[in-house]
């Protein structure tokens, strides 16, 4: 891996990196198959009222942490709280606001919009106890939706609701930093290291109960923040499995040993170059709009990523439920410079100074400076780079207090519906919304409409309007779709892989393993 993950706190985490170390560490009430559609995790089974607004779970019998403690619903309502607790505020709180029923009046900072001052004016014991999520009895727990939500078990499957211990979110960074002895779950694996910015290690949990049973006894991951050392390690023999970097693609490819231990990955991802839409000049949607005219998304993924992944304009990727091709904003110099001249700043001019900040590399220095050859070329503007220690990064464009003027990032699916693209990414308070200042009442329309609509025809078609009306927004540019190569050993047998797994084949860990 990359980057030291900034924030491993399962209520707080947001990011990839994070989401990985977490969901091997423990599980929730549902998981996925390897078709991307949800099933009993920790739970055992669940029942859907005829209404659709109240889901009981019974738990699996015999549940443990890995410790040895006893596992029961009143450690899964603990967490299910916790994650709406206002003060905590974790990056994914939006994910059950206006669903769960009681949710949004106890976390009204991030569902309501109110200060962290009027909200602790409230009586937030009465809030969190008022939250639909109730352990019934040891086995049970019961939540209630305000609305019938077709998606919920879904939601019910991500890191967002796994059973943290009281015990452990109460210790300082124990959870946050994922300190083994504070880092205590009920998953697949336990960890057991975690020497930062050098290795994370995981090992079999002999209690885990659950369909992922898995027949590795170990798992060893290396932080290696150049992807070429990670290459030459791999190619050494002490890494099992990377992700081949664009710039190592035709080495791997030319090599008789190395172009068979090649395999194709389906992405799930859409990056994009973000702006703060609360500074200028990114706060003027036509300057937005410019800069999204101005980037040739085509020689992005040939160019400089050697053809893997996707150009794309639109936020939805090929293969998930709503994706649309679209060119609202096709790479377009001369229009650039017009919508640039609109806004106000013919050739430039009045603009103040643009930074791009960018998570530091070797490589991304290059590829970053692609992007400010695009804006010179194209817009006639000197845009200043920013590199900044990855995990340092991570953490900057998490705070909308110490986000940049101008970024890059992506979204990966958390499971395969429109919902979790554009309700939960771009609805105000959404996970990117709230970071980059944006706020459209006729996309919150659109997309709050489409989320509680039955009929999937009109369901597709508000979606269909609400990413159209997003992309004119310009709040940010999309850029490409991921997908693209790994590098495996020929002794690591892969079963089938998802878009959405934490590590490949993830979904299938009964079929993945190391052989003699």
């Amino acid at each position: 891996i990359a980057t030291e993950p900034d924030n491993t706190d399962p209520q707080k985490a947001s990011f990839v990196g994070e989401i990985q170390l977490i969901m091997l560490n423990y599980q929730a009430l549902m998981t996925f198959d390897t078709d991307m559609k949800p099933i009993p995790g920790a739970a055992e089974k669940v029942d859907v009222s005829p209404d659709g607004k109240t889901y009981t779970f019974t738990l699996r019998d015999g549940l443990k942490y890995s410790n040895g403690d006893p596992l029961t619903a009143a450690n899964f309502e603990y967490a299910w709280k916790r994650l709406a607790d206002p003060e905590l505020a974790g990056d994914y709180q939006f994910i059950a606001c206006d669903i769960i029923k009681g949710y949004s009046e106890y976390a009204a900072t991030t569902c309501q919009g109110k200060s962290i001052t009027e909200t602790l004016a409230l009586d937030l014991p009465a809030l969190k106890d008022g939250v639909g999520v109730k352990a019934v009895d040891d086995k049970t727990l019961t939540i209630e939706l305000v609305n019938p939500a077709p998606y919920f078990l879904s939601i019910a499957a991500l890191w967002v609701g796994v059973p943290t211990r009281e015990a452990d979110a109460e210790v300082a960074d124990g959870l946050s930093q994922a300190v083994p002895e504070n880092f205590v779950g009920n998953g697949p694996f336990q960890l057991i290291e975690h020497e930062r910015d050098t290795k994370i290690v995981f090992e079999a949990n002999p209690n885990y109960i659950g369909p992922l049973t898995t027949k590795l006894t170990r798992i060893e991951m290396a932080v290696i923040k150049e992807s070429q050392v990670a290459f030459q390690a791999y190619k050494n023999g002490e890494i099992d499995m990377i992700g081949l970097a664009p710039e190592d693609r035709s080495a791997a490819e030319g090599d008789a040993v190395l172009s068979k231990e090649l395999v194709d990955t389906t992405g799930s991802c859409t990056f994009y170059l973000g702006f703060n839409n609360a500074k200028a000049p990114f706060d003027n949607q036509k300057v937005r709009q410019a800069f999204a005219q101005a980037v040739d998304r085509d020689a992005w993924v040939n160019d400089v990523f050697q053809g893997l992944g996707a150009p794309t304009q639109t936020f939805i990727p090929p293969g998930f439920p709503g994706y649309e091709k679209g060119d609202q904003f096709a790479f377009d110099p001369a229009a650039a410079k017009k919508t640039l001249a609109d806004a106000g700043f013919a050739d430039g001019k009045g603009l103040p100074p643009i930074k791009l900040t960018f998570s530091s590399s070797a490589r991304n220095k290059v590829r970053f400076e692609w992007f400010a050859n695009q804006f010179k070329q194209n817009l006639g503007i000197d845009v200043q780079l920013d590199p900044v220690d990855p995990t340092a990064y991570t953490a900057l464009v998490k705070d909308p207090a110490t986000l940049p003027q101008m970024f890059y990032l992506g979204w990966c699916a958390d499971f395969p519906d429109p919902q979790n693209w554009l309700t939960a990414v771009f609805k105000t308070g959404g996970s990117a919304a709230s970071r980059i200042s944006f706020s459209n009442k006729e996309f919150d329309d659109l997309v709050t409409k489409a989320d509680a609509e039955i009929d999937p025809a009109k369901r597709a078609e508000l979606y269909s309007q609400a990413q159209k009306l997003l992309i004119e927004q310009a709040p940010v540019a999309f850029l490409s779709n991921d997908g693209g190569k790994v590098l495996v050993k020929p002794y690591v047998k892969i079963g089938k892989v998802t878009p959405i797994d934490y590590i490949q084949g993830y979904f299938d860990l009964p079929n993945l393993s190391v052989e003699p």
